[in-house]
């Protein structure tokens, strides 16, 4: 990104989930996106954000995405509506980024650097906690003639060479480093969160996080599925590396579309980074909910195996069944009980979408108990639950479910994580008021 913003540009600033049209934002009247790389990345922005033209300009509708994004002359700048230090304390509980009151509330903002330089900050404290705390090592063989023998002696190249012609022998043994694929991957991270970082002083903060991994070469290529796959093989030793490893794919995905068009080289600046603000709801939650639930068990991501089957001889190309995945399953015990469902969007402010209460009565009615919960965020006192009926249009065609929309409090949230706040039976209560049917 830029640092500042040249004479070209139109700077566009909203919210998640809002519209800029020429009311709003006078500038878009009589715009247009330039033909070419403008207009083919607007097309490929389309989930995360609409610019769409209108007879006399441009529309920009926003969703669950935050960050900023150049396209063409466009600027759009997308804020959280939480901010500052409510934020910043929740996407460190959400991430496990240690030491929870290191980071200096004066920089935890992100109207002025964006909420990229907050995920950047977040990592460069990760990361210094684990240089801090040792960098894991691993045994890596070598192979070397040395003076003073150490493991085994090859064998087959003395004899190759003839017998022994000087006082070193070769060997083959294994030495602990630092040169593997964790350290490579978190050093890899840091020059990436380098390049998308907008603040002058973090950038420099992350080469120097960089200078810390000098004994570690950083990994060849970069890429969502390295971290994943890292994250999938991580075990009792190396699960210190988690949030770090969190925090690069979060980055990396922000970016993502900014390597499409030559995903073999990075450039030295990235021109946008955009955020998925439901990824990071739904991951508060999860952790919140399974660390303070008491009289029950909550599973990420449950497939609902039974609630559609293709009838024998009618599946003429063979496609799979479809099986539902709500972000939450909570049990009782061993059995499950109902789905819960996490959405980024104020349903107190703007309306329920359809779709979303056609996906949650499709839980309720899978449910043993016939009612399925949304989960979302509110900063809005007077925000209350709001519970629907869903009917069933056919006499005797069984019980009718119910979809319950609950509020959660951000700023109260934020509160019960604070450090030094020790009331565990507090945040408990509210964990269970969040899972109550």
């Amino acid at each position: 990104m830029n640092d500042a913003v040249t004479v070209e540009s139109v700077p566009v600033t909203l919210t998640e989930w809002s519209t800029a049209d020429l009311k709003t934002h006078p500038v878009l009247r009589g715009f247009l996106l330039p033909a070419g790389a403008p207009q083919t990345l607007a097309a490929k922005l389309k989930k995360r954000l609409e610019i769409l033209p209108t007879f006399d300009g441009l529309e920009i509708r926003t969703t669950s995405f935050v960050g900023r994004i150049d396209v063409g002359p466009l600027r759009i700048a997308i804020e959280p509506k939480l901010e500052g230090l409510p934020l910043t304390r929740l996407m460190r509980y959400a991430y496990g980024v240690c030491d929870l009151d290191v980071m200096d509330p004066t920089r935890a903002g992100t109207s002025k650097e964006g909420i990229v330089d907050l995920l950047v900050n977040l990592l460069c404290v990760e990361a210094s906690g684990l240089h801090a705390r040792g960098l894991i090592r691993r045994y890596e063989p070598k192979e070397a003639t040395l003076a003073s023998p150490r493991g085994r002696l090859r064998v087959d190249e003395i004899v190759r060479r003839g017998g022994v012609r000087e006082a070193a022998l070769p060997c083959r043994y294994h030495q602990r480093s630092a040169n593997w694929s964790l350290n490579q991957l978190v050093r890899a991270g840091l020059l990436h969160a380098a390049r998308l970082a907008e603040d002058a002083a973090l950038r420099h903060r992350c080469h120097r996080m960089v200078q810390m991994f000098m004994d570690v070469e950083p990994a060849s290529r970069l890429s969502t599925q390295q971290i994943v796959e890292a994250l999938r093989h991580l075990d009792r030793t190396t699960d210190g590396y988690a949030p770090a490893l969190d925090l690069i794919r979060s980055l990396l995905e922000g970016s993502e579309f900014a390597f499409q068009e030559a995903p073999d080289t990075a450039p030295a600046r990235v021109s946008g980074f955009l955020f998925d603000m439901n990824v990071f709801f739904q991951r508060l939650l999860s952790r919140f909910l399974r660390e303070h639930l008491v009289s029950a068990r909550l599973v990420d991501e449950l497939q609902i195996r039974d609630l559609y089957r293709y009838v024998p001889h009618a599946n003429p190309q063979g496609l799979p069944v479809p099986r539902p995945r709500p972000d939450y399953a909570l049990y009782q015990g061993k059995n499950l009980s109902r789905f819960l469902d996490a959405k980024y969007r104020d349903i107190w402010r703007r309306k329920l979408p359809s779709e979303w209460l056609y996906q949650l009565s499709l839980y309720a009615m899978a449910s043993p108990e016939p009612t399925s919960v949304i989960l979302y965020p509110s900063m809005d006192d007077a925000a209350s639950q709001a519970r629907l009926q869903v009917c069933r249009p056919v006499a005797d065609a069984g019980s009718d479910a119910f979809v319950v929309t609950r509020p959660v409090d951000m700023n109260r949230l934020s509160a019960l994580l604070a450090p030094g706040l020790k009331n565990l039976r507090v945040r408990q209560a509210y964990a269970e008021q969040l899972a109550a049917v």
